[in-house]
């Protein structure tokens, strides 16, 4: 779509463009009990803030959060940051042909070229019974298509179309690193197969219908015991899958998050689920790191906001000449 993108506007631009709207919440005026609609609108740059002032109860019929609306109106400053101060809004019709993934952030890297480094690395496993697991899900199109293009997360990392993909592409290639450091000590083709399903509960998880955001089952459920019922499932139609193997790899995926603090049911109690924790930890960490400095760094900016999150600032470096190529 011919439209500037979010992260694209400056105060005193007019807007006629069209948005995911994020949410909506009526509000009153601070000096009369009159109302007025705050929206937080989106699209795949980002999120700005809106305010409709006029036919306020019309609009408020007719939009909902989630809907993709045209907005008309213009860029102002308040609070310090960009602001719509809107004219009109309408919920988007046919004639308007939208594309509704245009609004989802994606992956630099191209899907295809990602999902052929992954089946070339997962080819190479040797044990039948978790071969045979690996390929259920490698040979399913219909996951595969939602695999690819499922996001990685929400907001903290591989928060995007094809983040998933790129997120478990490589932790396999970490894990596979780690097997070559540790030989003889690690199950290579456990290890591997854990890390390609260590997330897979992520396509119930998410939705991207206008935005991402959790689905019902990913608030209800989340996606380590999303996964590991649909792993569960697959080695059940398995014959003769063996019982233990079929534990460890489950205590993989109830394991990966490493604390139960932080949602994991079980902490790792083997090497492979070990070395899984810490692969995923580092990749959704730099992940983080790398989308925390890509949006706020700029010239002479030296440390990041406050990340809450994780308790700290980052910093970004003092002498550009200093970095590695």
């Amino acid at each position: 779509m011919n439209q500037k993108l979010i992260a694209e506007l400056i105060p005193g631009d007019a807007v006629l463009s069209f948005f995911i709207v994020r949410k909506k919440e009526l509000k009153e005026k601070k000096s009369t009990t009159e109302t007025y609609l705050s929206f937080d609108l989106g699209d795949r740059s980002g999120r700005i803030r809106g305010s409709l002032w006029k036919d306020v109860s019309e609009a408020n019929n007719e939009i909902q959060q989630g809907d993709v609306a045209k907005v008309k109106g213009k860029v102002i400053t308040f609070l310090d940051q960009n602001h719509i101060s809107i004219e009109k809004i309408r919920e988007v019709t046919p004639d308007d042909k939208i594309d509704f993934e245009w609004f989802l952030p994606h992956t630099d890297r191209d899907i295809e070229t990602m999902k052929t480094e992954l089946l070339n690395l997962l080819i190479k496993l040797e044990n039948p019974a978790l071969k045979n697991l690996v390929n259920v899900f490698l040979n399913d199109q219909k996951f595969m298509s939602r695999f690819c293009r499922a996001p990685g997360g929400k907001l903290w990392h591989h928060a995007y179309i094809g983040g998933l993909l790129e997120h478990t592409l490589s932790v396999i290639v970490i894990s596979q690193f780690l097997c070559q450091h540790y030989q003889n000590l690690v199950n290579t083709d456990l290890l591997l197969a854990a890390a390609l399903l260590h997330d897979i509960g992520k396509i119930e998880e998410f939705s991207t219908q206008g935005f991402i955001n959790y689905s019902t089952p990913g608030r209800l459920l989340g996606h380590i015991v999303l996964g590991t019922n649909m792993i569960m499932e697959k080695i059940s139609q398995i014959p003769e899958f063996p019982s233990n193997l079929g534990e460890q790899i489950v205590h993989c995926i109830l394991s990966h998050h490493g604390q139960k603090e932080r949602g994991s049911p079980v902490v790792p109690m083997t090497l492979e689920a070990l070395i899984l924790n810490y692969a995923d930890e580092l990749d959704s960490s730099v992940a983080a790191f790398q989308r925390i400095m890509t949006k706020e760094k700029e010239p002479g900016k030296t440390w990041s906001n406050y990340v809450n999150l994780i308790d700290r600032f980052i910093y970004f470096g003092e002498n550009e000449e200093l970095a590695v190529s």
